[in-house]
């Protein structure tokens, strides 16, 4: 970590005025931008115009809330409160760090932190740093990849990125192996090293020349392009990560020398299970494709795996988390989502939206109700089978706990032919006709 000394006070005191960085990502001239403006860009309307009169802004939207000073932030780990002074009445704001403030569950794994905001008296300064915090938790579902990047890492990256990697990451709830894991996520967007909002052990109040608390959203996998400082879509974010992990495959036509086209099998050891996938693997071989199963060993090693995926055309699998691994395909690779019976939103949600977003070229197989493990517990006319919207009502967790913790599939090998026939079609080759 960098910490300043008496020339570090100095440079703190004058970074609203005068202190800039060079944009060193876009070809060109160097551009400074001075702290204020890059703070002011996460802004819009009034939120923008209280902020350029006081230095300091909340706007609550839709999934998330931030909060920007431009005036010192002094963050004391040992309480977790932030102080911002200001010549106005003291006001108080309890703030979860986490993108997605309307999700009950995760939402309520996140410790808050309380930013005293107004003419109050602030605690003395132990360590001085000369950028700008950004606070967030690491917490909620991490451990989920699918959580890990909708709700951390892409947040991320749409409130961090235009700050040129000069923001400091102030983490409450830190967990060393998630940082760890995406180090190489971290180091590309900001060039310091990340602070534990909970380590005390070296002095307890880290000051700031300004700071974001909380971390923008816009939907699941998704970049709001004409919501984002500088821009950004899925498609950047991609290409972001191709730099961030040196993948050698950016588009899908880079394989088309390869005799067979490279097919991701995601198996699932647990819940969505295909429970005749040795007959669907045989399908697959037959139709010209080679097939990569993907087990949770091969997928524990999360870099090893990314480049396993950058090298195939096609990844497959029963809804689940494991379809984000779609983010690591080169453009123009095929997606296949198998949904299971009564899964049709969260299927097109969670991945089949974001996939054609990213600039894959996406397909799904929904089952048949013949297809699905719950055809065998539960009588045809049961709403359970035919009325799935209806059971819904009941709440997520009545819902999740027979669609997703309870269903299995069996692919009808023969109707799934045609999905991949169409696979074979979109990547250009040549396959066995339809009997």
């Amino acid at each position: 970590m960098r910490y300043m000394g008496e020339r570090g006070k100095a440079n703190l005191a004058n970074w609203n005025s005068n202190l800039g960085f060079e944009n060193k990502l876009d070809e060109g001239a160097p551009e400074q931008e001075p702290l204020k403006f890059l703070l002011r860009r996460l802004l819009r309307g009034e939120q923008r115009i209280q902020f350029e009169d006081t230095g300091f802004a909340y706007p609550s939207e839709l999934h998330s809330d931030i909060y920007v000073s431009s005036k010192q932030v002094r963050f004391d780990t040992n309480s977790s409160k932030i102080y911002i002074h200001a010549n106005q009445a003291a006001a108080i704001h309890i703030v979860r760090p986490y993108a997605l403030k309307g999700d009950e569950a995760p939402i309520q794994l996140i410790s808050p932190v309380e930013i005293q905001h107004g003419n109050t008296t602030p605690p003395a300064c132990n360590h001085y740093h000369d950028a700008p915090a950004m606070v967030f938790s690491s917490g909620g579902f991490v451990g989920n990849i699918f959580h890990e990047f909708n709700d951390v890492l892409v947040p991320l990256f749409i409130t961090s990125r235009h700050f040129r990697s000069h923001v400091i990451f102030m983490v409450t709830g830190f967990q060393h192996w998630f940082f760890n894991k995406y180090k190489k996520i971290f180091s590309q967007l900001s060039r310091y090293e990340a602070i534990n909002a909970a380590e005390t052990a070296n002095g307890t109040v880290h000051c700031f020349p300004g700071a974001v608390i909380g971390l923008k959203y816009h939907d699941n996998l998704y970049l709001n392009r004409s919501d984002v400082p500088g821009g950004y879509s899925m498609f950047e974010f991609r290409d972001f990560l191709v730099k961030s992990f040196d993948f050698n495959i950016k588009k899908v036509s880079q394989l088309i020398e390869e005799e067979k086209p490279k097919l991701l099998l995601l198996s699932r050891a647990k819940t969505r299970k295909i429970l005749n996938q040795v007959e669907v693997v045989k399908l697959m071989e037959e139709l010209g494709f080679r097939v990569v199963p993907a087990t949770l060993d091969m997928m524990m090693n999360f870099e090893e795996f990314a480049h396993i995926v950058n090298n195939c055309s096609v990844i497959i699998g029963v809804h689940g988390a494991g379809l984000t691994n779609e983010l690591f395909l080169p453009n123009g690779a095929v997606v296949i989502q198998v949904v299971p019976l009564g899964l049709d939103w969260p299927g097109n949600a969670c991945f089949g939206g974001p996939a054609v977003d990213m600039g894959l070229q996406y397909l799904e197989y929904k089952i048949e109700p013949q297809e699905s493990s719950l055809y065998d517990l539960y009588a045809p006319d049961h709403p359970v089978i035919a009325d799935p919207e209806s059971m819904k009502a009941q709440g997520y967790q009545a819902f999740g706990a027979i669609y997703i913790d309870k269903q299995d599939v069996k692919i009808n090998v023969e109707r799934f032919r045609k999905t991949l026939v169409e696979t074979m079609r979109l990547l250009g080759r040549p396959t066995n006709p339809l009997p």
